[in-house]
């Protein structure tokens, strides 16, 4: 189905976009033939690493559309215009820089021009609605400025640039000038309301948005995309198809501006906390609001307000317990800019409630490391406990006793805590790292102040080891108010953000727009790759996770502290959702991308194995291609899940029916991945679980029948304890020789 929906009748007073797009099977994109520059600091597959030479590389452009079918997703790399002859509405003008918007009710006129790094984030949108705004397409894998010569590629021993160069890219928009580093960016839809906090509805391709009370949303009551958006009130959240773009509205009966959520084991999402009253809705702060699964396509938030929480809170985090109930910890009782004796609440407490007349616990914790407490950072250990950051201060606290049993090294830096807002992920537990946990912390602000710096390290540690101690490293450049997310090949992507600011209405300037991936496996210094930008300012209050086709889903920015126009501020609040598609979805021809060799780097390597740019070094090792060629082109597994089961159960050892389009894949990997309730750069109860493939069908010579059938069987062992996955719902997702097979599936996991 075209993403843009071209085909139905959405009324009101806009056109849709024209669009063509490919339901062939999924293509994969060549190398970026490469062009000569000067002054190498980013290789071509996008790692920071030493110059060697006098040269450095910048790709080539191309424009591509992201097409998909019910069953089969397609990258198919297109011109502006269309070649196929159809009529389809041009989006970008001759030279790629100045992004044509499409005027309301005339779907083949162009409307105004503006200069691509000036791209205007809203065109009428009190009269145009949805269309204008996805006709301000953004084209970060086709347009990028080259590196800038001089001495400034000096990398430290972390393998992060000690200066490295920008470009102006918009509003205080900063981009790395360099090579073309792999990856894709499309808008896919308008979210109805602003993206501030998301949650994957299992067991589909729907995303719930939540937003805050405010006069500058959009969605209203029985509004949909395609009816206009009828209705006298505005809603404050949103489901969202991330297959066709469409959203409808949903009812709120409280405030859910600065909540936390979760899930229960049968699937249901739980939001709790929130914000103050106002005339459409009650105070959320004690709320807890719950969205069932049903059946059919009208599931709804609900709420009784005799079910409320034991205390008052906002900024609190919620984490999975192994058990499946929900820990939620610490926040404030009232909304403040910064934590601090008189608001805080330094106590826990569960849903469903903890046993016993006592229903809150005290925890000291949050008073000693106030006041940057707010949104600490949790996550569940393979033992069953949590690990808990606040401030720079990390612990180990007891879900048995509900104690301390250890306390960790510092983390060195400034808090990684709202408002100076680092992010965080627990790395992928795997059978090759024998499930041992650790946790990543990343980026920062410096201080509390508008002018505060983007801090750039990253602390890795393994509480569980004998004598936990952090790694320190450096990204390629600062970044406050990052979203860390899980990929399908077992990588981090740390994206969205601001270099300039801490996180807060109004306080921040300098949007970062490259994505950057971290490679868990890699040593030290030859983790991080930076992927190409988008053009849109992720700010304050913006989300990313990843999609069942293994793409990331990026959205928000509502940094605007006061009610504003439509479009209004340096940064308006931001409606518009985009699909970021990264390197593995397109892995290199060896015989293309192995021959542009850089001197002195062993990062293109020969022989059919390409490290870099299709991702790779995560748990899944992506990039590795087979080494048959077939008219001097490698053959790529491609494929898809045809059977699975819908329920596992701990230790289960269950089958899964694969089936591929080009050659039987000499690697698969098999997980499990949750990606969580994400809000405020904190991704609760975020996971990725590694499973074991105990057998796999032989490789068969003949292609057809029930011999290729038995040859795509693979026998898979279920996590083994509640400890490495809580009970509830996982995507599972299966890489053919590093490729993600079209699209995961969900699974409910089980005691």
């Amino acid at each position: 189905m075209n993403p843009f929906n071209t085909n139905n009748n959405h009324g009101g007073d806009y056109a849709p976009l024209q669009i063509t797009s490919s339901t062939a099977p999924r293509s994969r994109r060549k190398g970026p033939r490469l062009q000569k520059t000067n002054n190498t600091v980013l290789s071509q597959d996008g790692i920071v690493s030493s110059p060697t030479s006098t040269h450095s590389y910048s790709s080539s452009s191309s424009y591509s559309t992201h097409s998909r079918s019910s069953s089969i997703h397609s990258h198919a790399t297109r011109s502006p215009a269309s070649s196929s002859g159809s009529p389809t509405q041009r989006l970008y003008s001759g030279d790629a820089k100045f992004p044509l918007l499409t005027t309301p009710g005339t779907p083949h006129q162009q409307g105004p021009q503006f200069p691509y790094s000036q791209s205007p984030r809203y065109y009428s949108l009190k009269r145009c609605s949805l269309t204008a705004i996805l006709a301000t397409t953004l084209i970060g894998a086709t347009f990028l400025p080259s590196f800038h010569s001089g001495s400034d590629a000096a990398v430290n021993e972390a393998g992060g640039p000690n200066v490295l160069n920008h470009a102006d890219a918009g509003v205080g928009g900063r981009t790395v000038s360099g090579a073309s580093l792999g990856g894709q960016w499309d808008l896919i839809g308008h979210s109805g309301v602003s993206a501030m906090h998301a949650v994957m509805r299992p067991f589909s391709d729907s995303i719930l948005f939540l937003e805050r009370v405010q006069a500058s949303t959009y969605a209203r009551m029985q509004g949909t995309s395609e009816n206009g958006n009828k209705g006298e009130h505005f809603a404050w959240s949103t489901e969202f198809s991330a297959n066709d773009g469409q959203w409808r509205a949903l009812d709120v009966k409280s405030n859910m501006f600065c909540s936390a959520g979760g899930y229960l084991p049968d699937g249901t999402i739980v939001s709790v906390a929130g914000g103050q009253p106002s005339d459409e809705v009650q105070q959320g702060y004690d709320g807890i609001r719950l969205y069932k699964p049903c059946n059919g396509t009208r599931c709804d938030w609900k709420q009784d307000f005799n079910v409320h929480l034991q205390e008052k809170r906002w900024y609190p985090t919620v984490e999975s317990l192994a058990n499946g109930d929900l820990f939620i910890l610490g926040g404030s009782n009232h909304a403040a800019s910064i934590n601090n004796e008189r608001v805080n609440v330094p106590n826990f407490e569960t849903f469903p409630p903890l046993p016993g007349a006592r229903k809150t616990i005290d925890f000291p914790f949050l008073v000693e490391t106030l006041p940057h407490n707010l949104y600490p950072i949790v996550h569940l250990l393979p033992d069953k406990n949590l690990f808990i950051l606040a401030n720079t201060q990390a612990i180990i606290l007891s879900t048995s006793t509900w104690k301390i049993i250890k306390r960790l090294p510092d983390i060195p830096g400034p808090p990684r805590n709202y408002p100076l807002t680092g992010g965080s992920v627990i790395l992928p537990l795997t059978p090759e790292n024998n499930f041992e946990p650790e946790i990543l912390v990343c980026g920062g602000a410096t201080d509390f102040s508008t002018q505060a710096k983007g801090v750039a390290s990253c602390g890795r540690i393994a509480p569980l080891s004998k004598n936990p101690t952090w790694e320190m490293e450096d990204m390629p450049f600062g970044r406050m108010m990052p979203d860390m997310a899980h990929l399908a090949d077992g990588s981090i992507v740390i994206v969205n953000g601001a270099d300039t600011g801490t996180a807060g209405f109004d306080r921040a300037s300098d949007p970062v727009l490259h994505p950057v991936q971290y490679l868990p496996n890699e040593r030290k210094g030859r983790r991080f790759r930076v992927w190409n930008p988008s053009v849109i300012a992720r700010m304050y209050h913006s989300v990313a996770f990843i999609l069942p086709d293994s793409s990331l889903l990026v959205a928000g920015s509502n940094p605007n502290g006061r009610p504003v126009e439509y479009g209004e501020g340096d940064f308006p609040t931001e409606f518009r959702v985009e699909r970021f598609s990264p390197p593995y979805l397109f892995p290199h021809r060896p015989s293309e991308a192995a021959a542009v060799g850089l001197e002195g780097s062993d990062e293109i390597t020969l022989e059919g194995t390409v490290v870099g740019g299709g991702g790779g070094g995560g748990a899944a090792a992506s990039g590795v291609v087979d080494n048959e060629h077939e008219g001097g082109i490698s053959q790529i597994a491609q494929g898809d899940i045809v059977g699975w089961p819908t329920l596992i159960t701990y230790g289960e050892t269950f089958d899964l029916s694969l089936q591929w389009y080009n050659h039987y894949p000499e690697t698969v990997r098999v997980a499990l991945i949750q990606p969580g309730f994400i809000t405020h750069s904190t991704h609760m109860s975020q996971r990725y679980v590694g499973l074991e493939v105990s057998k796999r069908g032989e490789k068969t010579v003949a292609g057809t029948g029930e011999a290729h059938k038995e040859a795509g069987l693979v026998r898979v062992k279920a996590p083994a304890t509640n400890g490495l996955a809580p009970p509830g719902h996982y995507m599972i997702v299966v890489l053919l020789d590093g490729v993600p097979v079209t699209e995961a599936k969900w699974v409910q996991l089980a005691a």
